[in-house]
């Protein structure tokens, strides 16, 4: 079961319409305080919590125990996360950004428990 410990959280404005990515990556437009979903195999600034329209205020963990939304082959316990091109969570391929380890699994669609840090390394 998916579950949140002790983070850090932020608030930012949704640069785009993020209100069906909760629990998925997002990363930090460079010229203002907005977020947008991050790319594949892109570094994030964190995993926005809440449903933000464009313009409306997200929270975004930026450190801690989080959920994250699992993308196509599920997340296992213990391996290294990634982002994929929606902004959901991978097992981290070599050359992606590692964005955390994943503590409890979760099926593909489903939720994990991940420990999430920002400005991860590249998995070799």
């Amino acid at each position: 079961m998916a579950t949140q410990g002790q983070t850090n959280r932020e608030t930012f404005i949704a640069g785009a319409d993020l209100s069906a990515k909760q629990f998925t990556f997002v990363i930090m437009n460079t010229t203002d305080r907005t977020v947008v979903a991050a790319g594949n195999a892109a570094a994030a600034d964190g995993i926005v919590i809440n449903k933000p329209a464009s313009g409306e205020a997200a929270t975004v963990v930026t450190f801690g125990r989080t959920m994250v939304l699992a993308g196509t082959g599920g997340l296992t316990a213990g391996a290294l996360i990634g982002c994929d091109a929606a902004g959901l969570g991978v097992v981290a391929a070599t050359g992606d950004i590692v964005l955390g380890k994943v503590v409890d699994a979760g099926a593909a669609a489903g939720y994990a428990t991940i420990d999430f840090q920002r400005g991860g390394n590249a998995a070799a």
